[in-house]
This record gives C-alpha cells, structure tokens and sequence, in this order.
C-alpha cells in the first residue's frame, strides 16, 4: 500500500473521530422545537436535569441545579422572547430579552414567563413544588 493511501485512510479516520466527538458531548440535553416555541435544556446528567423544580404555584423557578441551563424562545403577538436562565454561585440568573433587546428582567417580564411555566412543564416533564 503506498504512503498516500495509508496517509489518505489515516486523515478520514481523523477526521471521523474529531466528528464524532464533537456530536456526542457529554451531558444530558432535551430539545423541543415547535412552531414559536423553543425550549432547550442542557444539564451534566439526566439526574441533575430531573432536579429542576418550579414553585407549587408554577409561577416562578425555585431551584437549579449547578450545570444545568434552560434556553427559551417563544414568538406572541409582543414579539420574540429569548430567555436563558443559568446559576451563578448561588443565584439564578436570567438574560431577558424581547424582539432582540436585552431588557431587565422585571415584574411584567416575570409574569410572562409564568405563563410559560404550565407550558414547560408539560412538554418536558419537570416537576414542580419541593418533592
């Protein structure tokens, strides 16, 4: 077998192996993405992911778990929504913006993200209140 076949195997076999790498990173992710309605939740395990609760009232997050991230966008009649909401340190932290600008994520921003929790928790599963 000459040199440029052996050389020729041995770059598409890389090639493959750095492809395949890259489509199997580790960690739990869960998509759903349906016509204005985007939720993406990514998290070190199925496990931590299972950890996320909601309120009872399922008005607001009350825990998540370090890791694990949601990414929301949903298209109303106000417009697009993007939210992602990740912990740092000890803090859940949410980065809000609406039609593309970033906007402080307040009381009327809140509310509306309420109204999405039922919705959440319905597509994906996750629970609610402290158990």
């Amino acid at each position: 077998m000459s040199v440029f076949i052996k050389f020729r195997l041995l770059f598409i076999a890389g090639v493959s192996f750095v492809i395949s790498a890259c489509v199997t990173l580790p960690g739990h992710r869960q998509t759903i993405d349906e016509e204005n309605f985007f939720l993406n939740i990514t998290a070190p395990t199925l496990a931590i992911k299972n950890e996320i609760r909601f309120n009872s009232e399922k008005t607001e997050l009350l825990f998540l778990p370090k890791g694990a991230q949601l990414e929301f966008v949903v298209s109303d009649n106000l417009g697009k929504h993007q939210l992602s909401v990740q912990k740092h340190q000890e803090t859940i932290v949410y980065n809000y913006r609406l039609n593309g600008q970033k906007m402080t994520f307040g009381v009327n921003e809140k509310e509306w993200f309420a109204s999405q929790i039922p919705i959440i928790i319905d597509k994906i599963g996750l629970k609610y209140g402290q158990g």
